[in-house]
């Protein structure tokens, strides 16, 4: 009768043991998660994008060669 009564509650206790030192460690797990995920995204919707530096001049323009010198037309 010991045996059909103790194993059970062996079990059990082992079983709550397992889920007692597993939950610090599903949430260390959950919180590197959502950290990793946020960091991957990227910015937010609503923040604007930081501003490029740049450590010289920027030339951005298309020249077009005229022939002449022709103004208004």
């Amino acid at each position: 009768m010991g045996l059909l009564v103790g194993l059970p509650m062996k079990l059990l206790h082992m079983l709550l043991v397992v889920l007692r030192l597993a939950w610090p460690l599903l949430l260390v797990l959950l919180v590197w998660y959502l950290l990793r995920r946020r960091r991957r995204r990227g910015q937010t919707r609503w923040e604007q994008p930081p501003e490029p530096e740049f450590d010289g001049p920027v030339v951005d323009v298309d020249f077009e060669e005229v022939d002449g010198d022709q103004e208004g037309s």
